[in-house]
């Protein structure tokens, strides 16, 4: 009776070590999932910040777009008012088109001379535009 209590013992015994690796096993698991779900949110966290900067380049892209189509044709219908010498800067008023004008009128081969004349603007105005293009890439 005894060797049967001692074998019941040491098959608790085992059972009882057997289960308190289980149990590390798994804190050490579930601490490990834990640090993954950490690492999973604050990497959606950054791919939304991501997404965000995106979605604003792309409307200021818009924008830039939009403002340099409606400078072409302004220079466009200047130019064919005009016969082809005209000085559109009566029509380009703002800023943002004459700095536009200004920039696609140097990819076009102008010079500032030529661009200052075309636009009715003083040269050191296009040379700043330039100059401050350059700068932006």
């Amino acid at each position: 009776m005894i060797w049967v209590a001692m074998v019941l013992s040491m098959v608790a015994l085992g059972i009882a070590v057997w289960l308190g690796w289980e149990v590390a096993e798994l804190k050490q698991r579930w601490a490990r999932l834990y640090g993954l779900r950490a690492a999973m949110v604050e990497t959606e966290a950054a791919l939304q910040e991501l997404m965000d900067e995106l979605d604003k380049s792309g409307q200021a892209l818009l924008e830039e777009l939009d403002i340099r189509v409606h400078s072409a044709r302004l220079l466009d219908q200047a130019s064919a008012a005009d016969g082809g010498g005209s000085k559109p800067s009566a029509a380009i008023t703002d800023t943002q088109e004459k700095r536009v004008a200004v920039i696609g009128l140097s990819q076009r081969g102008y010079t500032v001379e030529e661009i200052a004349r075309e636009l009715g603007i003083p040269r050191g105005e296009v040379q700043l535009v330039l100059d401050l293009e350059r700068l932006r890439q």
